[in-house]
């Protein structure tokens, strides 16, 4: 990989972690609001839907997938789906910023099953960015008031980040996958799809 190509993979990587921990904002007064977590995530991704096509028609891109594609597709919304849901309701019992800090543990668990199930080697870089996220959670189990933080809430987060390692890992590990604005395109549909259905 050369060394513009690695720079551009940083970049939209700090882009993508900045607007994905920008979740609590939204959610948490929505959710003071009374709007429950399947209707704020429905209307979240109907409108990422709405736009994300509009994108597509604009740069003339195909909305055509396989079935094989379709499966994929089916088991990313799910995973998703289940990070998003699990994420906002671990807001109820957990600080939104601890559970966002909790939620970027999900590198060090792509990581772990990358080299436990792929064979990828972790270099010493790797190595040394793990034990000091492990630290920096570790730091995490006593609330700004000293008492300890909610277990449920630091076990939904947990189950949000390892879903979205598992959404990491799969979409990488699949041959023939679309382009990735068609691939966040039909998963933010079954999403919508999928809290639409919480909601009842």
């Amino acid at each position: 990989m050369n060394i513009e190509k690695r720079a551009k993979g940083y970049f939209f990587a700090i882009i993508s972690a900045i607007f994905y921990g920008l979740n609590p904002l939204g959610a948490v007064f929505l959710n003071r609001e009374g709007v429950d977590v399947p209707t704020i995530l429905f209307y979240r991704n109907l409108l990422a839907v709405i736009l994300l096509g509009g994108v597509m028609l604009l740069q003339g891109r195909s909305f055509r997938i396989n079935l094989k594609q379709a499966a994929l597709l089916l088991l990313l919304g799910v995973l998703f789906i289940v990070s998003s849901i699990t994420l906002y309701y671990s807001y109820m019992y957990i600080d939104a910023g601890v559970a966002s800090t909790l939620l970027f543990s999900y590198p060090i668990i792509v990581a772990v099953i990358m080299a436990l199930f792929f064979g990828e080697r972790a270099g010493v870089g790797t190595i040394i960015s793990i034990a000091l996220s492990l630290a920096g959670v570790g730091l995490l189990y006593r609330g700004a008031d000293g008492a300890l933080i909610s277990t449920l809430g630091v076990a939904l987060v947990m189950a949000s980040s390892l879903s979205y390692a598992l959404y990491i890992v799969v979409v990488n590990k699949f041959p023939q996958r679309p382009a990735s604005i068609t691939i966040t395109f039909y998963v933010l549909i079954v999403c919508a799809l999928a809290s639409l259905l919480f909601s009842y």
